[in-house]
């Protein structure tokens, strides 16, 4: 099995679909169908998303070890100048990269400077399956949505060949290009447009890593 690698734009568009047609059918039959309708309109793609930044569930048991096990992941990028957070009760690891520092504008091959400072995740290529990596390529909204979302998605490819050539196992990536849909910052200057290019990486504990917090507890 080669990399899970997941097309958003299609996906998205039913989305949006979807809630178009949802809030349609809200205008005709009233305020009371609202909360029902919302719920089914969510789009197909964030909820895949979402579902690989929420598995494998993580046991009582295995919580702290689980935990401790990230932490010294989240110290070593720390200690790499990289800007560090974690979710799930410290379970999984988040680092953000500008796209800036990765691509030149509007290009998808990654520049020289880039290959740098991803090789610094190649300590966490070995020992193999231990985790997985969920990369998530936001761009800003200059451009029309289809060439936005090409253009994360051949982003996306870029960062995974690269990391795939370091020695990650390719079962363990999963790329969701994104294109303009999620922006964190108003695109209403330079300094907030640069902020919605980035690179989302998310180590996740694979199922692997839970074995070992397994055999540690019966210790």
């Amino acid at each position: 099995m080669r990399t899970r690698f997941y097309k958003i734009p299609a996906i998205a568009k039913a989305g949006r679909l979807m809630l178009s047609l949802a809030m349609a059918v809200i205008a005709c039959s009233g305020a009371s169908a609202q909360s029902s309708l919302i719920e089914q309109e969510a789009d197909p793609a964030e909820l895949e998303f979402d579902n690989e930044l929420h598995s494998p569930v993580v046991g009582q048991k295995q919580h702290a070890y689980v935990r401790n096990y990230m932490k010294t992941i989240a110290e070593s990028l720390y200690h790499e100048k990289f800007a560090v957070e974690t979710m799930r009760e410290g379970e999984v690891v988040i680092t953000v990269i500008p796209t800036d520092e990765l691509f030149a504008p509007n290009e998808t091959s990654l520049m020289p400077s880039a290959l740098a400072k991803l090789d610094k995740f190649r300590q966490f290529a070995t020992p193999a399956d231990r985790f997985k990596i969920v990369l998530a390529v936001h761009s800003d909204d200059t451009g029309s949505e289809e060439y936005l979302y090409d253009l994360t998605e051949k982003r996306t490819v870029a960062v995974i060949d690269y990391l795939e050539s370091i020695g990650f196992d390719p079962d363990s990536i999963v790329g969701f290009p994104k294109g303009n849909s999620s922006p964190i910052a108003e695109s209403t200057s330079r300094a907030n447009r640069a902020k919605n290019r980035r690179l989302e990486v998310f180590i996740v504990p694979s199922q692997e890593l839970l074995t070992l917090a397994k055999s540690s507890s019966k210790k």
